[in-house]
């Protein structure tokens, strides 16, 4: 089939090849794919080569000269691409090129299709192994840091073997981002099927016939091309209700299909000149309705585009910082306060359990000056699942999650109030909330601090583990260092949320509903007018969420991470970024993700960044706590 000599390759590494890629004019220009990059196939009059477009209308070609250059893929940030150049099928290499260098990984031979996952550490593709093709990937991160490379042609070359995924032949991978997951094109005999293997128990689930599959940035559709009907058009798969849609039934071939960040599906066809492919795009809302409203993208006569892969934002910035110290630990509560980054209490070890050891009143804190943690005095209090205020020379926490052994089960929530003085490094003891209180936020409007959600966790009789939840609002003044009760009451009671303040108005992310043991997640967004006492729902998050954390910048909110319900009793935390715009009041994903899939991270703002700290991740069969300490900013 045109455009698919990589199945035939396995059986015989020869024979004609023909090839679908391309180069690139641009017929409308589309400004939702604003920030995003595209990088294509081209085989035109300069040979077979990668193009790409920044502007989904103008472009350029990445490489040049006679080699082959195959099937590239592009990082989520939009800075590095990876294919595959050779001067045939028999002797393609792995190449990872950004700006400023250019890697070679592993040997020559028939490869093909790499993909990026693990925010661009590792990368999955198709290489011949043993008399045909299979699922392989290779562990940049762990590669760069083990391997000492040899120079050839002046660029690194790193001589190493790839963890090999399948036994059976398989073509496109399309990892999730975890790496733990990959999606990939089966072929046998008589069939070539889409395929989801779990890497971590080496199960495979078929979910249809078809070829060529790609993942939704959100991770909850695959595309593919599938004969239907003697006609090749596009499917799309909902991972999530487990149902399968055609999009396209235009008599031509339509195949290659990929996502960008707002779902549009992005895709080729050679409607307009046959065996000749052209870049063609169709929104959400046009294929998830099946209205197939098409936009021609990219065409030029004689030349054939193909294979288009989509980045992320790329204005946004995320870069490691220096990990927080000691033992992991999460639900700790943090703020930003006159260049320090403070982080007090938390929980540690496994999610559910709550030993004695689990809960801690050790405080670290990050001079932003000098890019080190510090330690300092521990809180009074060992407890998590509290939040921080701060105002002058003192930081404040409120309440928590705590130990108590006279109680079945063995925890309870608290009503004191500590201050901390950060010149003599010293806690006290200014108070008692009007009521126990923890899994709340705390949010400070001038001179003020909003105690919002959350619950008494303290068991009212044995075996109660449903807790008293709270439509109460308490206010605390810093300056007559008491509190006040709003008579005006939160219109759902939820606890493990997210909230920030923006414009003097406090928003409200996520969360658990009143007697949800069973985890009733929430997609509710909420503002309170802490001036009108008001409150108004605003566009429901993408999907409900609770323990997600949340910030905003410039005039956007941001959604972090969270637990995400697949179904029934099956939960998974979730790594991805979303992106709130409040001018025209749309949430939309980033393309972008944490290093870890977690939870119970928090938020800090400081010099027009968002730093996001810590959190609990199932990630590599593991429940624990992460050290991590990312900063997210606009480039």
């Amino acid at each position: 089939m045109v455009g698919y000599f990589e199945i035939k390759i396995n059986r015989k590494i020869g024979g004609t090849l023909k090839f679908l890629m391309i180069l690139t004019i641009l017929v409308s220009t589309l400004s939702a794919h604003a920030d995003q990059k595209m990088v294509f196939l081209v085989e035109g009059p300069d040979g077979r080569h990668v193009g790409s477009s920044s502007d989904f209308k103008n472009t350029k070609l990445e490489t040049s000269g006679k080699k082959w250059h195959l099937y590239p893929a592009i990082s989520t940030d939009g800075q590095t691409i990876a294919f595959v150049e050779g001067t045939g099928a028999r002797d393609l290499r792995l190449v990872i090129k950004s700006s400023d260098k250019k890697e070679v990984f592993g040997d020559q031979g028939f490869q093909l299709q790499p993909r990026f996952a693990k925010n661009n550490n590792v990368v999955f593709f198709s290489k011949y192994i043993d008399g045909q093709n299979k699922i392989v990937k290779y562990d940049l991160g762990s590669i760069r840091k083990s391997v000492s490379p040899t120079l050839i042609e002046g660029y690194k070359h790193y001589n190493v073997k790839p963890q090999v995924l399948t036994s059976s032949a398989g073509f496109f991978p399309a990892p999730f981002m975890d790496g733990e997951k990959v999606i990939y094109q089966r072929n046998t005999d008589q069939l070539r099927e889409i395929v989801i293997l779990n890497l971590l128990d080496n199960t495979e689930e078929v979910i249809d016939e078809g070829m060529a599959p790609s993942l939704s940035k959100d991770e909850r559709f695959v595309a593919y091309t599938k004969k239907h009907q003697d006609n090749w058009d596009i499917f799309v798969y909902d991972l999530l209700k487990k149902t399968v849609r055609k999009v396209t039934s235009n008599a031509d071939r339509d195949f290659s299909p990929s996502f960008d960040i707002d779902n549009t599906l992005i895709y080729t066809s050679d409607r307009l000149e046959n065996g000749i492919f052209s870049i063609y795009s169709q929104s959400f809302a046009s294929w998830s309705n099946m209205k197939e409203e098409e936009n021609l993208l990219i065409s030029k006569k004689g030349t054939s585009f193909y294979a288009p892969r989509i980045s992320g934002e790329s204005k946004i910035s995320l870069k490691d910082m220096s990990a927080m110290p000691g033992t992991t630990r999460s639900s700790f509560g943090a703020i930003e306060h006159k260049g320090k980054i403070y982080v007090v209490g938390g929980h540690q070890g496994a999610e559910h359990t709550y030993p004695p050891e689990s809960f801690t009143a050790r405080v670290t804190y990050y001079d932003i000056e000098k890019g080190r943690w510090f330690n300092t005095a521990p809180r009074l209090h060992k407890a998590h699942g509290f939040q921080l205020a701060a105002h002058g020379d003192y930081i404040y926490a409120f309440g928590g999650f705590a130990y108590e052994e006279s109680t079945n089960p063995k925890w309870k929530s608290l009503s004191v109030v500590e201050r901390f003085n950060i010149h003599t490094q010293t806690w006290e003891i200014v108070g008692h909330m009007p009521r126990n209180r923890s899994s709340n936020v705390v949010v400070t409007v001038n001179e003020k601090a909003y105690l919002i959600g959350g619950w008494d966790a303290t068991p009212k009789f044995d075996n109660d583990y449903d807790g008293t939840f709270h439509a109460e609002i308490d206010v605390f003044d810093f300056n007559t260092q008491s509190f006040t009760t709003l008579k005006e009451k939160l219109p759902l009671k939820r606890r493990a949320f997210s909230a920030f303040e923006k414009d003097g108005m406090i928003y409200l992310a996520g969360g658990i509903s009143e007697g949800a043991s069973h985890f009733s997640l929430l997609d509710n967004f909420t503002r309170f007018d802490p001036v009108t006492k008001t409150f108004k729902e605003m566009t429901p998050l993408p999907f409900a969420t609770f323990a997600p954390a949340a910030g905003t910048l410039n005039n956007k909110a941001f959604i972090f991470g969270g637990m995400f319900k697949l179904g029934g009793w099956n939960y998974e935390y979730v790594s991805h970024i979303y992106e709130y715009d409040f001018d025209t009041q749309k949430w939309k994903h980033t393309g972008r993700y944490l290093k870890e899939e977690k939870g119970f991270s928090q938020v800090v703002k400081y010099n027009n960044s968002l730093g996001v700290l810590g959190g609990h991740s199932y990630q590599n069969n593991s429940d624990m706590p992460v050290e991590s300490f990312e900063l997210f900013k606009f480039k």
